[in-house]
This record gives C-alpha cells, structure tokens and sequence, in this order.
C-alpha cells in the first residue's frame, strides 16, 4: 500500500500525457534522463498489471513515438514491441495472426496461456482495435514513463517537487535501441499494389484479422509481430480506392543470432557456422550423413535446403529393421501392414524425402504447412502442439512434429541452410487417409463402412487446407458391438455416419499433442469433445508394445479406447488404430436409445410391430416416448400392454399399432430451447400441440415447463442417431373429433352440451382453426341445482355469460396450473373477458371448482371435467392480474 500514492500519480500523468497535456508541462523542450536500475526494477513489477490492463477495469492506451524516431525502449515498458513501435497511421491494430505469424514471439512480453494457437484447445480472437487519435508530433524520449517522470523528478528546471526523487538516483544513460534496430540485422521490404472495389465499405486483411474501412476516409493499418530472430510489420493503406500492402522483415542476418534466453533487447551476435553435413553430425546424426554421402547426395548440400536429419539412436534402428525383411518398419509387429510404405523406395529416396529445397526456420512454418521435399511428390507436414504446464525440457513454448515424429533439436543455421532433427525416421508418404485404411489387412469393417456412407470420398481429399486424423477402430473392435449394430453399421445404415464422425477430426491431432500427466482435450466432426490420457499398462501389454513414448503407458481416448499404432501418416492427415469404437449418443440408433433409457415397453412394441429398422433410420425427427409408468396409468396403454402379452403375433403390421407408434414421432428436430407453441407434424401425418407454461411466480416472463398434448416434458434432449428424445409423463393419443364431438361421445356431459346447443356456441367449439380449453361440470353438478340450471335455460343473457364463463381461448393444460398463492395470483382470461383464478392444492383448481379430470385432447382444444359450476359476477370485468398468457413466445428454461 505504500507503493499506492505512487503508481496513482504515474497513471494520472500518463492519462494526461496522452490526453494532449504536453504543452502544460512544457511541451518537447524536456530533457531526457533515466533512472536507474532500482526504479527500472521498480516499475517493471510494480507497473506491470496497469501496462497489461490486469487488476483494473480497463487497459491504458499510451501514446507513441514515430517510427522515424527512437523507439520506446522496451527494457522500460516491458510490453509488446508490437504497441511499442508502431503508431503511424494513429490506428493500431494489436492482435496475434491465426496461422502462426507470431507463434514464437518473446515469451516474457507476451504470456500465452496453454494451448497452440492453431490447436483445437484455442478459438483465438483479434484483440480489439483501438479508436483513431490524432497523431501527435515526435517526441525527443527514449521511454514514455521516462519522460513522465523526467517531467516531475528529472528536470530540475520544470520539477516542482525539488528535481529529485527519494531513495532514486537520476542520471543519463546511452540509450539502448531495440535489438531489431541494431547492427547486425538485415532489412528485406516487399510491396504489394492492388486495385479495390468502388463500394463504400472494404475489407482489408491485416495479419491478425480483417478490418472494415469507408470510403470516406483513407485508413491505414500497421501490424507488427516479433520472433526470436524476426522482426516483421505489414502495413495496408487504402488511398482513393488503392490498396498497397508493405511487408517489412527485419532479422538477424546469416551468421548472427541472438540468444534465446539472453535480456529482451539481446542484440545480433555472431555465430560459428559449419557446412550442413557437419552441422548434422555434430548433432547426433552420423548414420543418417553417411547414407547421405553414400548415396551421392552431397552435392545437394551446396544449395540452401532445409535437412530433416535423424537422431543415430532412430537410424540404426531403422537400418537393422530394413536389413533384416527388407521392410521399412518400426517393429515387427508392423511390417506386413505398412509394407506398401516402402515399395521400391532406395536409400536415395529416403535422404531426399527429408531435405526441404529453401530454409525454413521453424518460427517461419505455419501450423499443417505442407513442405515439399526433394522427392518428387512428397511433403512434409508440419504442426505445433503446446507444451505441458510443467514442461520445462526446451526453451520453446510449443512442441513441433514433422510427419509427426516429434522435432527434438531446431533450427541450427548452418553455412548453407538450416538443420532440424527428429526422433524417428520420416517414411515418403505418397497415399492419403483413405488409402492408408485400405491398405490394412485388420481395417475391412472401418473400410466397408466408410465406403457404405460415403465419407471415403471426404478422406480421399488433398489439399492445402485438407487435414484429418482417424481414430480408426480395427476388426476387433468392431467385434466387440452387439451384432445388430454391426450389421446396421455395415449396410451403411441407421447412424453409420454419426459413428464414423465420432472417429474423425478435421485436424492433424499427431500423438505428441496428448501431453503426458494431463487430460488434452480436442472436438471431433460431430462438435463433441474427446478426451486423451496417458493411462498405465498391465505388464504385458508392454512388452508387446510399440511405438509409444513411453513404455510403460498407452494413449486413451475418453478412458475407453487404447491407442495402439500411432502416427500413420497420409498426404492429408493422419490415422491412430484403436481397439474399440467409441461410443455417442448421437451416433445410437433409436432402438438402443430406447433400450439404454428403459423405456421398455415402447421398444417392445416397436419390435413386435416390426418397425425398428424403420425406426433406426429416421432422421432429423423428435420423439416423445411415454415412460414405462405413463403406459401403466393409461386405458390405451394397459390395452397395448395386455396385447404384448397375450397376443403379440397380432401386433406385427399392426396399422392401428402404426399409427399410436408414430404420432410420438415429430419432424423436424426439436430441441428444448427451440420449442415454440404451435402445432408441430407427426409421422402419422396428424399435428401434436406443444404449449409453453411459467411455473416461476416471480420470473413471469420465463417459459420453464413444456407439454406436448398436454403431456409434460419430463426428461428431455437425448440425442440419437440424427434425432432428439423427449421423455413425456403420458401416452399421446391420436384426438378423435373436435370439442363438441367430445362433449357428445360421452353421456355425463350432456347437460352443459345442452347449454352450449341453447347458447348457440356449438359452431364456436366445433372450429378446427381455434385452440380452447373447456370446464365441463358433469351431470351429477347440475342436478344438484336443477332449478337454477332450468332458469338458465330460460335467460339468453345468463346463460351466455355461464357458458362463456367456462371457455378459454386459448389451451390451459393441468401441467401448467401450479400453486398460486397471494401475492401472486395466477389468472386466465375467458372469451367473455372473465379473469379466472388458477391454483393447485391437492388437484388443480379453477375459479371455485376442482378440476376431476384432467385434459381430455379435441382436434381444436382441451377439456377438463369439473365439479363444480364456475361462480363469476355477471357483466363484471376483472382486472388483469399477474398471470402471464399463455401463448406469449418468451425464452424458457425447464424442469
């Protein structure tokens, strides 16, 4: 706290220094000092939260120097030089570019959480833009905070604290440019001339995203991104419809380098360099030099290539396999398997199809970048993995794979080109994802499959910006599946596709992105997460295994499956054979989602009926499937009951059957959060009415109950084969006639018919485009006041407000009549504008009369039996209360 008055005062300066409060404190004519190396200290930890923006509610936006000028030193500022040294347009744009332009940027400016940026852990976003500020005129400063406090403490003819600072001598120093602005380091310049459409508003492309300018106006954006030994910043200016793009490189010329964990500003210091050959062996790589040499290759090295060498350790163990089968194999295990890897190919070929023509410093590489190597038409591909958060094995930040076999030592700069050294030797990879499978003898299931639902052709692609990895399950994983599923799965059909994609990403995932003593995590095609551990072994299992990083642990995916091969590579993506399918929800036919969530007896006369293959290849439908239970409390469902055990021979291509098993099945899909009231299509081609209902007596505008047909929702969103499940606490069953038909079909209601006929309202309740909800008092209620129902019967007027008085335009089923006690009463409106009060206590309620039976389904509406006549005023209206309409479309929540 003691440090408090202080960094307020710096801040306040610093608002005030980039508000234009130059000429307050005496403008340019200040001169420079520097404090010495306490206070440098000093304000690099007591500072560095307000720099960044942490630990406060918003982020500075300090004022820079021209780029023509000195640059802020970074020693002082500690942050990104990519701020620091570039503002010339007055609009910066800060942001970190998706396919790596930066991904080895100075980890002590710019902390990076755990991820790759091009993993599939990390959606990057673009930092925000800065608004546009006027330029301000060169400033004579080596460091903004140097010049805010040169102006109180380090000019005593301007400091009215007495020119001094206690504790804190003051005195110049030499400034110290930034590295890239030092000697030593080389300057290449590439511009770029384009003709920009005539419209108001362009995009213009600026490393780290795209950005909108106006015709109006002539912006300008400048971008800059720094590595260990490059520097680069790409500006766009838009001038009256032309675009020009200048790309600046500056790097440490060849033969200098600066040190990786030296100070930020370490400059360009000069190395020994040595013919690529050497370089190679001196890092470990003899055996794969020799071969070189043998095989006449070592006029190659005269040209600038990048080498992929091989550690000797890998090499002699390749060579020993190679002599022995004449195979190019990693174990024994493995060679009749890839032996259509090494067709024809001579040792020649082997050295060629590790040198890369050009260098390539493996800052430069983006992630999936293709490298061509000098075999014709082979590549080597490139990705980036993050380290763990423990690993501190290398001084960079992120992991590098060639044809995923692991990079152990990069970017050593030789005379002539750049040498990088892998663990494992990189075979020629000529066939892609799709003919990697093929050629397996234990893949005829995956094969047949794949082919079946046509994704073969997806993973046959090749491209730049083509990439996969399979998790391929082999024949005995698939052995392991219930044999219905497997013959399903195998004609292609039911969720064949769904199954497959849960297999497949659209990434090249190489076996060093799982890190090992934590969970990695990545998303497969089906946007569903899958999840990597390294798991131990029993203790034979290790002594069978093989090519794994460890020997004692095996990969495992969502703790089911074990990774056994790893890293089989394909001109576009990579293959993992696994020992046993995984397994998803919404890759399950329905007839296994039915079993697994025990709705037993649906299921039941799905198979009895002979429908379940019908039923496994639907798709994009709804089903609301009754629960054991609900088929119980119902007549229609104990009848259907009673059939499946005393006469199920009579249930096959049952149409009557057919019907009542495809009325709860809705299309399209429909989840929860997109439910809305109306009437949704069945695939007996007759509609279901879904109704939303508040049970919430605050919240009265969030819809968290949901019925179809009046049967509620009870557990919902299962997701199956291309489909959704709803559990629902009642049968659904097929409305036979509208209200008055109902009314008529039951004898116990004929009296309140015989009102509706007198009050004329028989034609209001037999319209099928209407939705009401009718309290029919049963006869034994009217009975019980006889004279007062035959005084009725005589008066038009009372007898059309009674009636009236017990229809509802709108449907009121009993799942959404909860308890309703003061002060939140809970009303609905009648057709004849009488405000109805609804309440549960034992059994719902409504107005004065408990409701005996409830929603009795009509083609246009519900019914619910009462016992008792609904008591209103006549003629009077209550006011509107606080229950909320029931066909509002509103946001809902469920339970």
């Amino acid at each position: 706290m003691k440090s408090f008055p202080l960094i307020s005062l710096v801040l306040l300066l610093s608002i005030l220094v980039s508000s234009r409060c130059f000429d307050f404190f005496g403008g340019d004519t200040f001169r420079r000092s520097h404090f010495d190396d306490e206070f440098a200290n000093w304000r690099k930890e007591s500072l560095k939260p307000f720099i960044r923006g942490e630990g406060s509610a918003f982020g500075f936006v300090w004022p820079f120097s021209n780029d023509d000028d000195e640059p802020i030193s970074r020693e002082a500022t500690e942050f990104d030089q990519q701020e620091a040294d570039n503002n010339q347009s007055g609009l910066r744009v800060v942001g970190l570019e998706r396919d790596r332009e930066s991904l080895e940027s100075d980890v002590e400016r710019l902390p990076v959480p755990f991820g790759s940026p091009d993993s599939p852990e990390i959606d990057r976003q673009p930092l925000p833009v800065r608004p546009y500020k006027p330029q301000r005129p060169p400033l004579d400063t080596s460091s903004l905070f140097q010049h805010h406090f040169d102006t109180f403490f380090g000019a005593p003819d301007t400091s009215f604290l007495g020119g001094g600072f206690p504790g804190f001598g003051f005195f110049d120093l030499q400034h110290s440019k930034p590295w890239w602005k030092g000697e030593n380091v080389c300057m290449e310049r590439e511009e770029q001339d384009e003709e920009v459409d005539g419209d108001d508003n362009q995009e213009i492309a600026v490393d780290g995203g795209n950005f909108q300018s106006f015709g109006v106006f002539n912006l300008n954006f400048e971008s800059c991104a720094e590595r260990q030994n490059k520097h680069v910043c790409t500006s766009v200016k838009n001038d009256n419809g032309r675009k020009r793009t200048v790309k600046v490189t500056r790097q440490c010329c060849h033969g200098y380098a600066r040190a990786r964990n030296g100070p930020p500003n370490t400059q360009c210091e000069k190395v020994d360099l040595h013919p690529i050959a050497e370089t190679a062996e001196r890092l470990g790589a003899k055996e794969f030099v020799g071969t070189l040499k043998k095989s006449g290759l070592e006029s190659m090295l005269e040209k600038d290539v990048t080498l992929f060498a091989v550690l000797d350790s890998a090499y002699s163990q390749f060579t020993e396999q190679m002599w022995e089968n004449n195979l190019v194999a990693f174990d024994p295990v493995m060679r009749s398997k890839r032996q259509a890897d090494i067709s024809g190919m001579t040792a020649r070929d082997l050295i060629l199809a590790h040198t890369v023509n050009g260098s390539y410093h493996i800052e430069d590489v983006s992630n999936e970048q293709l490298l061509k190597t000098e075999l014709d038409g082979t590549n080597i591909r490139v990705n980036i993995f993050p380290r763990g958060p423990s690993d501190k094995s290398s001084d960079h930040l992120y992991r590098y794979t060639a044809n995923c076999a692991p990079l152990v030592k990069l970017n050593h700069v030789s005379e002539k080109g750049i040498v990088h050294v892998v663990d494992r030797v990189l075979l020629p990879v000529r066939n892609n994802v799709m003919q990697v499978i093929r050629s397996r003898d234990d893949m005829t299931v995956l094969r047949t499959i794949l082919e079946k639902t046509g994704l073969s052709k997806m993973l046959e692609e090749v491209g730049d910006d083509k990439h996969f990895t399979v998790f391929a399950p082999n024949d005995d994983a698939f052995l392991k599946l219930d044999k219905d599923i497997r013959r399903k799965l195998k004609a292609g059909s039911g969720c064949a596709t769904n199954i497959l994609k849960n297999h497949i990403l659209d990434i090249t995932f190489c076996s060093l992105a799982a890190v090992n003593g934590v969970k990695t995590t990545t998303y497969n095609m089906l946007s569903e997460k899958l999840e990597f551990e390294y798991a131990s072994m029993a203790k034979t299992e290790v002594e069978d295994m093989s090519l794994t990083s460890k020997k004692d642990q095996r990969l495992k995916i969502n703790g089911i499956a074990t990774v056994g091969e790893m890293d089989l590579m394909g001109t576009n993506g990579v293959v993992h054979v696994i020992d046993t399918v995984l397994p998803t929800d919404s890759g399950m036919p329905i007839s296994n989602t039915l079993a697994n969530r025990n709705f037993t007896i649906f299921k039941q006369l799905i198979d009895d009926a002979g429908l379940e293959d019908e039923f496994d290849s639907f798709s994009n439908k709804t089903f609301f499937i009754p629960s054991d239970k609900a088929f119980e409390q119902s007549e229609t469902g104990q009848y259907w009951i009673k059939q499946l055990k005393e006469h199920p021979e009579s249930l096959r291509d049952n149409a009557q059957l057919k019907e009542f098993l495809e009325y709860h099945v809705a299309e399209p899909l429909i989840k929860t959060c997109d439910l809305q009231e109306n009437m949704v299509k069945t695939s007996a081609k007759k509609d279901l009415r879904v109704n939303l209902y508040n049970t919430n007596p605050v919240f009265t505008n969030i819809m968290n109950r949901a019925t179809v047909n009046c049967a509620r929702l009870m557990h919902f969103d299962d997701e199956t084969c291309g489909s959704v499940v709803h559990e629902v606490d009642k049968i659904l069953e097929v409305p036979k006639s509208d209200l008055i038909g109902e009314l008529r079909s039951n004898p116990d209601y004929s009296m309140f018919l015989q009102l509706i006929e007198k009050a004329n309202l028989t034609e209001l309740l037999s319209t099928s485009n209407e939705s009401y909800t009718v309290f029919v008092p049963k006869n034994d209620v009217f009975l019980e006041v006889k004279e007062w129902f035959d005084e009725t019967m005589k008066n038009a007027d009372d007898l059309d407000n009674v009636i009236r008085s017990h229809i509802v335009p709108n449907v009121v089923c009993c799942a959404g009549i909860v308890q309703s006690d003061w002060p939140f009463i809970r009303t609905t409106e009648t057709i004849n504008q009488q405000r109805l009060k609804l309440n549960r206590n034992r059994r719902p309620q409504v107005q004065n009369a408990g409701i005996t039976k409830c929603d009795i389904v009509a083609t246009n509406g519900i019914m619910h039996e009462i016992n008792d006549v609904i008591s209103v005023q006549k003629k009077v209206l209550a006011e509107a209360q606080s229950f909320p309409s029931f066909t509002r479309p509103l946001t809902f929540w469920f339970k």
